[in-house]
C-alpha cells in the first residue's frame, strides 16, 4: 500500500473512532475481558470514567463506565462481564451519581438517543424505555475511499484498531482523549475561574441534577434493578461496592442531600451485604484544583480518588 493510501486510511480509522469513542471504548474493555479478563471490574458514570487512574490501583481493573450511564445499563454491562470474563470477577465496583436511582437515559428529553443506538443497541441490542428509530454508528464525519472500501470494511478494521489501542492502555482517557470538561460553556477552564463564576456554574448543574427528583417511576424501576444487580452478584460470590466519586466544594453545596439518604435507605434494605463508599466524605483529601468542572476530576484527582479506592477495596 502507497504511503498516501496509507495515511488516508488512519485518517479514516481515526475519524471513525472519534465519531464512535464511546461504543469502541467499551467494546474494547469487553474484549479484553473476554481475552484477558480481572478479578476487578467497575462499572459507573461519567464520574467514574474522569475518576479512575488505573496506574493507581494494585490489580488490574476493567472499568466500564461511560458519560450518562444509568443503572440499567450498568447492569447490562455486569451481567455480560460476568458471564463472559476470562477470569471469576470478585469485585464489582458501581458508581452512580447522587442522582443515580432517577436517572434514566433511554427516557430523558435532554440526551441524545443517537447514543442509544451507536452505543447501547450493537453491544446489547436493547434501547429500554426508548422505542424510536436510530442508526447503529456514526458516519457524519468520517471519509474514505468508496472504490477501495466499504462501510463494514472501515467499521472493522476501525474497531480492531480501537481494540488494540484501548486494551493496551486500559483507559478511557489517554493517546485519543484527554480529561477536558464538556459540560462548562466552551472556552472557560475550571481552574481559571474566579469563585463566583465556579458557584454560578455549579448552580446550573445542581438546576439539571435536582429537577430529577420528580421522576418517580425511574426510582422505583432503578430500585428494583439495584436489587436485581445485586443479588445477582451476590449469588455468584461476587463482592459489591458502591462508589460515589468526589465533587467539588460547590456541587456538594447545592445537590439535593435526601439523594444520598435515599440510597442509603435502599442499600440498607437490601438482603444481600454491600458496601457503600462517599468519597466526599473524605473531603480533606480534595480541593476544587483537582476538578476540570463542577463534579468531574482532572489527572490529579483521578489519582487521589484511585489511591483512595484502592486502599478502601483492600
Amino acid at each position: 500500500m502507497k504511503q498516501d493510501a496509507l495515511e488516508s486510511l488512519k485518517t479514516t480509522v481515526l475519524q471513525y473512532v472519534a465519531a464512535n469513542y464511546d461504543y469502541c471504548y467499551l467494546d474494547a474493555m469487553h474484549e479484553k475481558n473476554r481475552l484477558v479478563g480481572a478479578k476487578t471490574m467497575m462499572a459507573g458514570c461519567s464520574h467514574a470514567m474522569y475518576g479512575v487512574d488505573k496506574s493507581k490501583f494494585s490489580e488490574d481493573v476493567i472499568n466500564f463506565s461511560i458519560a450518562s450511564q444509568d443503572l440499567y445499563y450498568i447492569g447490562k454491562h455486569i451481567q455480560k462481564a460476568v458471564e463472559e470474563g476470562k477470569q471469576k470477577i470478585e469485585r464489582c465496583i458501581i458508581n452512580i451519581g447522587y442522582y443515580g436511582l432517577y436517572q434514566d437515559v433511554s427516557l430523558s428529553k435532554s440526551w441524545d438517543y443517537a447514543n442509544l443506538y451507536r452505543v447501547y443497541y450493537p453491544l446489547f441490542e436493547d434501547t429500554h424505555n426508548f422505542h424510536g428509530t436510530g442508526s447503529l454508528y456514526d458516519w457524519s464525519k468520517v471519509t474514505f475511499d468508496q472504490a477501495q472500501y466499504n462501510m463494514e470494511q472501515v467499521r472493522e478494521l476501525s474497531k480492531a484498531c480501537a481494540r488494540s489501542i484501548f486494551m493496551e492502555e486500559a483507559s478511557y482517557f489517554g493517546s485519543m482523549k484527554s480529561r477536558k470538561s464538556n459540560i462548562l460553556p466552551q472556552g472557560l477552564a475550571w481552574n481559571e475561574m474566579d469563585v463566583s463564576e465556579r458557584e454560578q456554574a455549579a448552580l446550573r448543574r445542581m438546576q439539571d441534577h435536582n429537577r430529577l427528583k420528580k421522576y418517580v417511576n425511574s426510582y422505583e424501576e432503578n430500585c428494583m434493578l439495584v436489587r436485581k444487580m445485586t443479588d445477582y452478584l451476590h449469588e455468584r460470590g461476587v463482592r459489591t461496592v458502591f462508589v460515589i466519586f468526589p465533587f467539588s466544594t460547590f456541587y456538594n453545596r447545592y445537590i439535593d442531600r435526601n439523594y444520598k439518604e435515599e440510597i442509603y435507605a435502599l442499600l440498607e434494605s437490601l438482603p444481600v451485604p454491600v458496601e457503600f463508599w462517599d468519597m466526599n466524605d473524605y473531603e480533606d483529601m480534595f480541593e476544587d484544583s483537582d476538578f476540570v468542572d463542577t463534579d468531574h476530576v482532572n489527572d490529579r484527582g483521578a489519582e487521589k480518588a484511585s489511591v483512595l479506592l484502592d486502599a478502601l477495596l483492600g
